[in-house]
C-alpha cells in the first residue's frame, strides 16, 4: 500500500505537557493500528499565547506547498477555570507550518475573533476552490460590548477566510442555531459536504438526545439549509461525544470518523458501514490500537515515505 495516516492529538488537561500536540502514524494503509511518535510526548510545544494548545488541524496546502496545523490556544492545566476560558479566554488561533512533516516553524498566535469572542475553538480549515480560499470554522461564545461576562452565552460557529493562514478576513457568524454548537468538521464527496459536530440541539429534546455526534448533509460548504444525517452518532456506544475527525481511505472506498468519549475513553474509532455517507450509519470498532489517551484531534492520509521519516525522526 502506497500510504498511511497520520494522526495530530492533545490528551488531556490533568497533566501538565497534555494540552501540546502529539503524533500519531498508521500501519501502511491501516487506521486501526497506530504507533505513537516519540514515545507519545508532545513534538510541538506552543511558546505563545495561553502556552497550551488543544485541538489540532491538519491539512496540505497545494498551492503553498505546505503542511499547516491549526490549533485552539488554551491551557487548563494551569488553573482548571473553564469559566475564565469561555469568557476571557484567547481570541486566537496557534499555527505551525512545515514543507515535509518534520521540519516545522516556530508557532504563531493569529488572532481572528471579534474583541466580543469569550474564546476561539477547534479551528479547522476547508478548501473553498470557487473563491480560491481556505475558510477557517470555529466555535465563540459572543457577548454585548458591555456584558460583564459573568453570565455565560451559547458556543456559536464563526467564519474568516485566508489564503495564507497569516492574514484573515473579519470574523463572521457561519451558524447559530440558538444553542451550543462546537467542533465542526466536514468531507465533501461527489456533489455533497458532509457537516460534523457536537451539536446540543434545540433545548427540550429528551435528555438522552444532542451527547453525540450531529452529522448532515449540504450542497456546498456554507449551504444555510444542511439537513440532519443522523442526530447522535456514537450512541449508545459511547456515554456522550464531541471532538469529530472524519477522514477517508486514500483510495476513497472507505471512510472513518473518530470521536473523543471525553472525560472517559478519549477517541474512538467508527467505520461507516456502507459506501455513502448519507446513510449516516457507522459501525464501532473497539478493537482498534488507537493513541493512548488520544483525544480531540484530525487525521491525513501520507505517503509512506513521510511516515517512515516522521519515524525516524521522532523516536
Amino acid at each position: 500500500m502506497s500510504s498511511a495516516y497520520l494522526m495530530a492529538y492533545f490528551t488531556s488537561e490533568t497533566h501538565a505537557d497534555g494540552e501540546q500536540i502529539r503524533f500519531a502514524v498508521s500501519d501502511p494503509g491501516n487506521p486501526l493500528r497506530w504507533t505513537p511518535l516519540a514515545d507519545g510526548a508532545p513534538i510541538l510545544r506552543s511558546t505563545v499565547g495561553e502556552h497550551g494548545v488543544r485541538d489540532p488541524f491538519l491539512l496540505w496546502d497545494d498551492a503553498r506547498s505546505r503542511y499547516v496545523i491549526l490549533a485552539t490556544d488554551l491551557r487548563v492545566h494551569t488553573d482548571g477555570n473553564w469559566h475564565r476560558a469561555v469568557r476571557t479566554g484567547s481570541r486566537a488561533l496557534v499555527v505551525w507550518e512545515s514543507p515535509d512533516l518534520v521540519n516545522w516553524s516556530e508557532p504563531r498566535l493569529v488572532t481572528v475573533a471579534p474583541d466580543s469572542a469569550g474564546n476561539t475553538w477547534a479551528p479547522k480549515a476547508f478548501r473553498d476552490p470557487e473563491r480560491g480560499v481556505w475558510t477557517v470554522i470555529w466555535a465563540s461564545a459572543l457577548f454585548d460590548d458591555h456584558d460583564d461576562r459573568t453570565r455565560g452565552t451559547h458556543q456559536r460557529l464563526l467564519a474568516a477566510d485566508t489564503t495564507d493562514f497569516a492574514e484573515f478576513t473579519p470574523a463572521r457568524i457561519y451558524f447559530d442555531p440558538g444553542h451550543d454548537v462546537i467542533d465542526a468538521t466536514f468531507i465533501h464527496e461527489d456533489q455533497a459536504w458532509f457537516r460534523f459536530s457536537a451539536n446540543a440541539h434545540a433545548p427540550g429534546n429528551p435528555a438522552h438526545i444532542g451527547h453525540h455526534i450531529y452529522a448532515e448533509r449540504g450542497t456546498a460548504l456554507e449551504d444555510p439549509n444542511y439537513t440532519a444525517v443522523a442526530i447522535d452518532v456514537g450512541r449508545p456506544e459511547l456515554e456522550r461525544g464531541e471532538g469529530p475527525a472524519v477522514f477517508q481511505s486514500a483510495d476513497g472506498t472507505m471512510s472513518y470518523l473518530l470521536i473523543d468519549e471525553f472525560n472517559l475513553r478519549g477517541y474512538q474509532l467508527f467505520e461507516l458501514e456502507t459506501a455513502r455517507l448519507d446513510t449516516g450509519a457507522w459501525r464501532h470498532l473497539p478493537s482498534a490500537e488507537l493513541p493512548p489517551g488520544a483525544r480531540h484531534g484530525s487525521v491525513i492520509p501520507i505517503p509512506l515515505d513521510r511516515r517512515d521519516e516522521m519515524i525516524r525522526r521522532f523516536r
